[in-house]
């Protein structure tokens, strides 16, 4: 089984914070997180938000001036990593 998701990454963490207190002022779903492995970034830092209003995120952060890197579609496929295995054995 695969999840299917999406990150905003920053250049530095300050952004990642300015971008959720905005998000979350606004009533758009968003939690920070360490930067996946599939994605480079210079900062640790990236946020979780829904794929289906990613263009309305990018719209909203170019009216306000939000700094942001860059968006990412991310694969994570389930039952995949060396500790699913042995807890489903």
């Amino acid at each position: 089984m695969e999840e299917f998701y999406c990150v905003v990454t920053f250049h530095v963490t300050q952004h990642a914070l300015i971008f959720e207190n905005f998000m979350k002022k606004n009533n758009i779903d968003v939690k920070l997180m360490p930067v996946p492995r599939q994605v480079s970034s210079s900062c640790g830092t990236a946020a979780k938000i829904p794929c289906d209003i990613e263009e309305d995120v990018k719209t909203l952060c170019i009216k306000e001036d939000i700094p942001i890197d860059d968006f990412h579609h991310v694969i994570n496929k389930k039952g995949t990593s060396w500790f699913s295995k042995y807890i489903t054995k």
